[in-house]
């Protein structure tokens, strides 16, 4: 069996580094002149595919059917775990009890009898497990089709769902190592939730989905905008032209009521108790930061036009949901185990330690040939990794418009979407929904699951030739 070469930023072999990484300056270097010529050297027609990796808090699943290949990646990222890098600051410690560690390839193991709550209670494993599950997958599949790159044939873009699927991308793409990677989202993962010697903090993040127009009955309204005018001046320095209103996440107060997203209603009464909350700061002397005893909540992350995620102290998550209740704008979902109150203000604290592993790290150059990393903060390709990670603990995740701004104007253009292990697939379940939204007339789009090696399209097809193949076999006996 010929088995794919995995790239050399897999390698278990120790990349010789100075301590912090100079950032290159060379323009040449960067995402933004790679994503606009590729976008002028582009043929007509010529489509572009997307993958899509799961973040921290989906369901881990163990890959079936390994290959060599994909348990090599088992191999090495179970060794990074148990090995110190003194290079980033990764200690070992707290590994003696993760189980498994005395196998080769220990991590493959990890999910095998324990539930998600009972996984959640390390989770700092469970992300380094997120993360090489998805490689795993990818290293598989090619192994499967005899290719010997780490990607399928056609990837343009890659897209993760938070710091750890976005970390994922960033190893898919080459750019950064395996170990490296592992020992980074456990690092990650094992941030303190609250400042140190400080009383701790109980936080809580819950998903919401948003009741359409709340209490009003009518249809939704939708005009389509006006081409936007070409401007030479937007096209250097962006190269996703300007959200149209009808996909902006915030519209005019003056607009009128029935024609406002509910998702936008649901952000101005977040935004309305956030202002009570800093209110109270002001009162108790606090200045404005998060006192022990204060409360604080955002919507962490937008997933969809109709599903958020929003995480705080627990009391104020409790508050937002009863307020967003009362006023018929959303339901609660489900609670989601979380480390730490991620992509809030909360971990502000965190910042100073966590930006000085990530300048540690090093990360390759994209490569003019490879695939653009998209920055689901920011909606744009990723130029420099250590400065586009840190957000990730208090920043806003714009996976909505991440993935609006993908298929909606890239080049080449995204024309197929394909979501790597189970984890990720309701990352696809909510892009449907989206998708059915678009105009008319628009480019189709195709969504698939690549998962344990193949995607579901190529094990449906596997299965109806095996059932052709018996039937055939059948009507051979019957006419002997």
């Amino acid at each position: 069996m010929r088995i794919p070469h995995i790239p050399t930023t897999l390698s278990s072999q120790a990349i010789i580094a100075p301590s912090i990484r100079a950032a290159s300056t060379n323009a040449a270097n960067t995402d933004w002149v790679t994503w606009l010529k590729r976008g002028e050297s582009s043929e007509t027609g010529q489509s572009g595919k997307c993958l899509l990796f799961a973040g921290l808090g989906s369901y881990p699943h163990t890959p079936t059917s390994p290959t060599p290949s994909s348990l090599r990646v088992w191999d090495e990222a179970s060794e990074a775990l148990l090995s110190p890098d003194a290079t980033i600051g990764y200690e070992t410690r707290g590994m003696g009890d993760a189980g498994l560690k005395q196998v080769k390839g220990w991590m493959r193991g990890w999910v095998e009898g324990r539930s998600l709550e009972e996984l959640m209670k390390r989770p700092d494993v469970t992300a380094a497990f997120i993360l090489s599950s998805s490689i795993a997958i990818l290293a598989s599949t090619q192994e499967q089709r005899g290719s010997s790159s780490l990607l399928p044939e056609g990837t343009t873009h890659l897209a993760g769902h938070g710091f750890i699927g976005t970390l994922t991308a960033l190893v898919a793409s080459g750019r950064l190592d395996l170990g490296t990677g592992v020992r980074l989202a456990r690092i990650y993962a094992s941030l303190p939730p609250s400042p140190p010697q400080t009383y701790p903090r109980s936080h809580l993040t819950t998903v919401l989905s948003a009741r359409h127009f709340h209490s009003l009955s009518s249809p939704s309204y939708f005009v389509p905008p006006p081409p936007p005018p070409p401007s030479l001046q937007e096209e250097e320095d962006d190269p996703f032209p300007p959200v149209t209103s009808t996909e902006s996440e915030a519209e005019s107060s003056s607009t009128p009521l029935k024609r406002r997203r509910a998702m936008q209603l649901i952000l101005d009464e977040i935004h309305s108790l956030q202002r009570d909350w800093e209110r109270e700061n002001e009162i108790t002397g606090s200045g404005g930061t998060i006192g022990p005893r204060q409360e604080w909540a955002s919507a962490g992350i937008i997933n969809s036009s109709k599903v958020l995620v929003v995480t705080g102290t627990h009391h104020a998550v409790l508050q937002v949901i009863e307020r967003l209740q009362q006023l018929n704008l959303a339901n609660p979902v489900m609670d989601v185990a979380m480390p730490c109150p991620y992509h809030t203000k909360l971990m502000t604290h965190a910042i100073p330690k966590f930006r000085d592993v990530l300048e540690r790290c090093y990360f390759e150059n994209s490569k003019p040939d490879g695939p653009i990393v998209l920055d689901p903060m920011t909606t744009h390709p990723i130029s420099n990794p250590s400065y586009s990670l840190l957000p990730h603990l208090t920043g806003q995740l714009r996976w909505h418009k991440t993935l609006y701004r993908l298929y909606s104007s890239p080049l080449p253009a995204v024309t197929h979407f394909q979501t790597v292990g189970k984890g990720a697939k309701g990352l696809g379940i909510m892009l449907r929904g989206e998708i059915k939204k678009r105009p008319q007339g628009s480019t189709p789009i195709g969504i698939s699951e690549l998962v344990s090696g193949e995607t579901r399209e190529e094990r449906e097809k596997k299965d109806r030739i095996g059932v052709a193949m018996r039937k055939l076999e059948e009507q051979r006996r019957k006419s002997r």
